[in-house]
């Protein structure tokens, strides 16, 4: 109870102008930044001012070395990675003119939370060492103004260790198969959908698309059998795949009228769950695991959602820009309204190290959508669409890497 007063007090409290950053007998000012409405600090200030170093890594990675803690970040991608716990941010880091932006939330409650000990005074705006909370505040010394932000040197582009000039490989995944059917639909009528066939069905179709435009490609499953969500993406990383894409048909959380009316596409990638409904769809899919036994069960917890490797995952970005790609696509074939880019943790993803999405490409427990799925046609007309969505992707990927070449 005291912590969600304490979250409520922060962000009720408007941000300071700077924030002191107080440790033993050295005070340091460090300014507070209004990017797109919201407060941010500098990271390199930051952690100048509290004796840490900022180490900037490949792949739009960066540290921050605190004398007790380290954290890892990505621009663009709302967590933070505390030894193997992942930290849900209010706002993404943000790279710009060479510099790195932390949301506030990083000062006034992850840092006392996660870097060593330190504590945030929201009446004062200081974060102060442990040391100085535990025997009260020393006597205020001399305050060393950090000097404001630069602009510098724009940040490191991701490059590719792959030629530029080598056939692409597209990993595609047929959601479920074999004993896991997946969904099955429609709700309210005899059920004659079933999700494992349409998957397949439209899988194939995108296969013969990208193989006309002369990409590489690779199936996890080409016939009705089962493939351990575990071992999808370690066939993507074992054939070098350069995107993976998992076909999806979704469902809603009930079978009743309102649910029975649920339409539409999304595209998601991997990344924690923020709501709900993304949580639902995440807890649908993972559920696959139940039929894996045996030599192909997976280690340990299976329903463990927690992303464990998100400091060595040098995707997500690129997975995110690939799920909006592919979303904005769908738009001018899909029938059913657009339900945008989301995010979740899904198996099927977690062990896949490339750019890697999972498209619903609709609800077969509608009567409607369902009919629309299973049409060759439209099958037909939604792998066109997907395959141009990623041959736009990966000759833009191209295109930027060579220009930082």
């Amino acid at each position: 109870m005291i912590a969600l007063l304490l979250a409520a007090q922060i962000a009720a409290t408007p941000a300071p102008t700077f924030i002191i950053v107080r440790d033993g007998q050295t005070t340091t000012q460090v300014p507070v930044t209004i990017y797109d409405g919201e407060p941010c600090v500098r990271a390199d200030l930051l952690m100048r001012a509290m004796k840490g170093m900022l180490i900037t890594g490949t792949n739009l990675h960066f540290t921050l070395a605190l004398p007790r803690a380290r954290l890892d970040l990505i621009d663009g991608i709302p967590f933070a990675k505390f030894d193997t716990l992942t930290v849900p941010l209010t706002r993404a880091p943000q790279a710009r003119g060479g510099q790195l932006y932390l949301p506030f939330q990083f000062v006034s409650e992850v840092i006392p939370r996660y870097g060593g000990g330190y504590s945030y005074d929201v009446a004062q705006g200081e974060l102060r060492t442990s040391a100085l909370t535990a025997v009260g505040r020393a006597p205020p010394p001399r305050v060393t103004a950090t000097p404001p932000p630069t602009v510098a040197a724009a940040p490191p582009v991701r490059t590719r260790a792959a030629s530029r000039s080598a056939p692409k490989v597209v990993v595609i995944d047929a959601g479920h198969g074999g004993p896991d059917r997946g969904m099955i639909g429609p709700i309210g009528t005899p059920q004659w959908f079933t999700e494992k066939d349409v998957t397949l069905s439209v899988a194939k179709k995108l296969e013969t698309v990208l193989r006309a435009r002369g990409y590489d490609v690779l199936m996890t499953r080409t016939t009705d059998t089962l493939i351990a969500l575990s071992d999808r993406g370690r066939i993507a990383n074992s054939n070098h795949g350069d995107v993976f894409i998992s076909i999806h048909c979704n469902a809603p959380g009930s079978n009743t009228a309102a649910g029975a009316r649920e339409r539409g596409f999304e595209t998601y990638f991997l990344a924690e769950a923020k709501t709900e409904d993304e949580r639902r769809v995440q807890d649908m899919e993972n559920e696959s695991v139940k039929f894996e036994t045996g030599a192909n069960a997976p280690k340990g917890d299976p329903l463990n959602f927690i992303i464990t490797d998100m400091a060595q995952n040098e995707h997500l970005r690129e997975s995110s820009d690939l799920a909006q790609t592919i979303q904005q696509g769908l738009i001018d074939v899909h029938p059913g309204p657009n339900r945008g880019v989301q995010q979740a943790n899904f198996a099927v993803l977690r062990g896949s190290y490339m750019p890697a999405v999972l498209v619903e490409i609709g609800f077969g427990s509608n009567q409607s959508e369902a009919t629309y799925l299973s049409d060759q046609a439209n099958q037909r007309a939604l792998a066109r669409n997907i395959a141009e969505s990623v041959i736009a992707y990966l000759q833009h990927y191209d295109s930027r890497i060579g220009g930082a070449r």
